[in-house]
């Protein structure tokens, strides 16, 4: 892997903490190795501070301080790297390209609403990238996948649109559901950029565009915000867009993406969960919605 794209890694703070903790493991068992050959050559056990000092100033202190630079050279680099990786042909071809194409995508085509929190916005990087990875170079699968995703959007913003405004529930009742939609709205304008990034080709559904994918997705972003904040909030009354699936398939798909959202870093179970319900729906024949 390029040193270049490994440092920029770093920028991400999970990535950060797990290289803390595997840092502050490597010290420890420096430490313990150091006192055993000490031990072993028959130097005195009365050494431990001296050395316990040597690795702690001259191995982990030192390193962790790069790790804290990391935070603010690893965004930049990574925007260089992404710059850079654009006309390549092969920028999708292994994880760390995709991880680095997703992070420019979403900070260039998704406005996060202002309920949702960094970990929605962590977790609609790592649902496309997951997505991106599972699809490989199959464009008519991600294609599909992007449009069952829309399709679940479409589905349950209409369901949370109808439940804020015929129920009148309390807007901290809404919280969960609707930043669970705002993460997976802006996992979905990833997908779309990226097929559109790949393909050269506008995203298009069925016979053709039944709404413009791309607005739709950002008047969802948009609405969550009516949602999550508005004690009166407005009908939604967006075109449908995506493929209409089954009831038990936008119900199977929406519930592996909450629980993968509502579970703590790094979720592998639960995002393995979601990207087989997804694949699995999106290999199946969709319900026209052109009459």
């Amino acid at each position: 892997m390029d040193v270049r794209l490994l440092i920029s890694r770093l920028a991400s703070p999970n990535t950060r903490e797990a290289a803390a903790r595997a840092l502050a493991l490597v010290t420890a068992a420096g430490f313990v190795l150091t006192m055993v050959v000490l031990l072993a050559s028959g130097g005195g056990a009365d050494q431990w501070f001296f050395v316990l000092l040597v690795w702690a100033l001259f191995v982990y202190v030192p390193l962790r301080i790069l790790l804290e630079a990391a935070q603010t050279l690893g965004p930049a680099l990574r925007r260089r790297l992404a710059a850079s990786a654009a006309g390549r042909a092969d920028r999708y071809g292994t994880r760390p390209e995709i991880e680095l194409m997703v992070d420019a995508l979403l900070d260039r085509h998704v406005v996060m609403p202002r309920i949702a929190t960094p970990v929605q916005k962590g977790k609609a990087r790592d649902g496309a990238v997951a997505v991106l990875v599972e699809a490989g170079p199959d464009d008519a699968g991600l294609r599909r996948a992007a449009g069952t995703c829309l399709g679940v959007v479409d589905r349950w913003v209409t369901i949370l649109g109808r439940w804020a405004v015929d129920e009148g529930r309390s807007i901290q009742a809404r919280w969960g559901d609707v930043r669970a939609l705002a993460a997976m709205a802006a996992m979905t304008r990833v997908l779309l950029a990226a097929y559109t990034d790949r393909t050269a080709t506008t995203f298009e559904l069925g016979d053709g565009q039944l709404s413009d994918p791309e607005e739709f997705l950002d008047a969802c972003l948009d609405y969550c915000d009516d949602l999550a904040l508005e004690v009166d909030v407005r009908a939604w009354r967006e075109p449908p867009c995506g493929d209409m699936l089954a009831q038990t398939q936008t119900d199977e798909i929406r519930r592996a993406w909450k629980r993968f959202v509502e579970t703590g870093a790094p979720a592998l179970e639960a995002r393995t969960g979601f990207v087989t319900a997804l694949f699995t729906a999106s290999s199946r024949p969709a319900q026209s919605t052109v009459s």
